[in-house]
């Protein structure tokens, strides 16, 4: 038997695509921290294509690159600061649509959809982990793809075989070019998969091929991460995992205030009514529901779901906090996982109508609390950014120093690469460039590049010596009043923004020399 798409999940689908977008539509740069440098990375695309003699090389077959195709394509349509935030909505996009299709193979609720979707406003996204993030719909795809699509004893028909090994390669690779812990995720997955099936010879020869070439890649790739300057020391903070914080900030961690505190407790709500209506159900009633075949299997537990979802959490407590130079090693996957156990959990027992209208009244607070706060955060914290970036002449070298760093509205620091704008819309040189990561798309041919100036001056502008301004043709400035004074009282600056919150200044020789 096939259950069909209904008017509902339809619905929530389009509500959920709406909900994305809203603040992505409101402001000109939203408060992710690496977009700036990941829509440079598109610039230094296209220089490289059209002058491949130039100083960078494009890393085409490397892992940790898809998140840069909704970027390229939206470059294509759309100007780099709307282009970034298009790139942000088409990931989110494929969130819904993958997260509606599983819970419709799954035949789960359509109001545990409309939960989902809260999630995907989570630290990830604030960071700008794109390549993470646009791993999940192809996992989801790769969950699909290995069988059990519906948790009935209805099997889709498999395919023939080399149609099931070019699918299972295609998605293989897909997980790999998305980011290689996503990979990793899949194999195990698969493996978990293959055991519970029980032993299939074909299959796992097929499926053993269709791995081979990605784990061949990934064989050259490792270990030449650390050679070329992409190592760190790890770091592991365990304890901090069990305070109630590093659970909220974990599964959201964008929003200063209180806003993802009283979401967090209204989905834990959720999850412990519906785990308790099942429990009552099955003690109190001693024969099958007469409800419709979908509200019943709406109303179980899935346990291949719930085990995905319960696995990805215990990943998130044990794994090191950074990693081979990997920020959010384990954190990243309290959201996944969270996604999971909210689509196998069932729905409180209320009517139809209040199933779907608290996981959307849930989904447009988030919304609108985020549309507000980026609203605020562009409106009063970026005073002067604008004005700043559209007098830099195309070509030139940029220093930016922030002595801010933290924000009043958005979690994190985002204005980490804020001055980077500046080369996705005009080009030139930055004090630090992702071009000089050796995990990135686009890097420098000498890589790691020493550079003559002091390292780290984006990160920690306190750092700056006297000497390292003479290196760059401007200078971003994000501070206050008192710290603006004293680079508008170096003669060797000129400035070309009135004082704000971000000044602009060029770099001159007083002299005249």
């Amino acid at each position: 038997m096939t259950h069909r798409f209904s008017a509902p999940r339809t619905w929530i689908l389009g509500l959920g695509l709406l909900a994305l977008a809203v603040p992505f539509l409101a402001v000109d740069i939203p408060p992710v921290t690496d977009l700036p440098q990941q829509m440079s990375q598109i610039r230094l695309l296209q220089e490289t294509l059209n002058n491949p003699d130039g100083p960078y090389r494009v890393q085409w077959w490397e892992p940790n690159k898809l998140g840069y195709l909704p970027l390229w394509l939206a470059s294509k349509v759309a100007s780099p600061l709307a282009a970034g935030r298009l790139a942000l909505w088409l990931i989110g996009a494929a969130w819904c649509l993958a997260l509606s299709g599983l819970a419709w193979h799954r035949q789960r609720s359509a109001a545990a959809v409309a939960l989902a979707f809260i999630l995907f406003f989570n630290h990830a996204l604030y960071w700008g982990l794109l390549n993470f993030l646009v791993g999940l719909p192809i996992f989801i795809g790769w969950i699909l793809c290995l069988g059990n699509g519906t948790t009935t004893d209805h099997h889709p028909r498999p395919g023939p075989w080399p149609a099931r090994w070019l699918t299972w390669t295609v998605l293989a690779v897909l997980l790999y070019a998305a980011h290689i812990l996503w990979l990793l995720v899949g194999i195990v997955y698969l493996l978990c998969h293959g055991l519970g099936a029980g032993f299939d010879r074909r299959r796992w020869l097929l499926q053993g091929a269709a791995l081979a070439p990605v784990m061949v890649a990934t064989a050259f790739w490792y270990p030449q991460l650390a050679t070329r300057g992409f190592d760190s020391a790890t770091f592991w903070a365990l304890g901090q995992r069990w305070h109630g914080a590093w659970w909220i900030n974990s599964a959201f961690g964008g929003l200063q205030g209180s806003t993802e505190t009283w979401l967090a407790i209204a989905a834990l709500l959720w999850l412990l009514l519906g785990a308790l209506g099942r429990w009552w159900r099955l003690k109190h009633l001693d024969r099958p529901s007469q409800n419709d075949p979908q509200d019943e299997a709406e109303n179980r537990f899935d346990t291949r779901l719930l085990a995905i979802g319960l696995a990805g959490i215990a990943i998130a407590l044990v794994l090191p906090g950074v990693y081979q130079n990997t920020v959010f090693f384990a954190s990243r996957w309290l959201p996944i996982g969270l996604l999971f156990v909210v689509l196998a959990v069932p729905p409180p027992p209320l009517t139809k109508a209040l199933r779907l209208t608290l996981p959307l009244l849930l989904l447009a607070s988030i919304s609108l609390a985020t549309t507000d706060a980026w609203l605020t955060f562009e409106g009063q914290e970026l005073e002067g950014l604008h004005a700043s970036l559209e007098a830099i002449d195309e070509g030139s070298n940029v220093l930016g120093l922030d002595f801010v760093r933290t924000s009043s509205t958005i979690q994190g620091y985002p204005y980490y690469h804020l001055y980077a704008w500046s080369q996705a819309l005009h080009g030139g040189e930055l004090a630090r460039s992702f071009a000089n990561e050796a995990s990135s798309l686009v890097v420098y041919k000498d890589l790691p590049r020493q550079q003559p100036w002091t390292p780290g001056l984006d990160w920690r502008a306190s750092k700056l010596r006297r000497s390292d301004i003479d290196h760059f043709d401007y200078v971003v400035v994000h501070g206050d009043a008192e710290m603006q004074r004293l680079f508008y009282a170096d003669p060797r600056l000129r400035p070309e923004t009135p004082p704000r919150r971000w000044c602009l200044f060029s770099v001159h020789d007083p002299a005249g020399n």
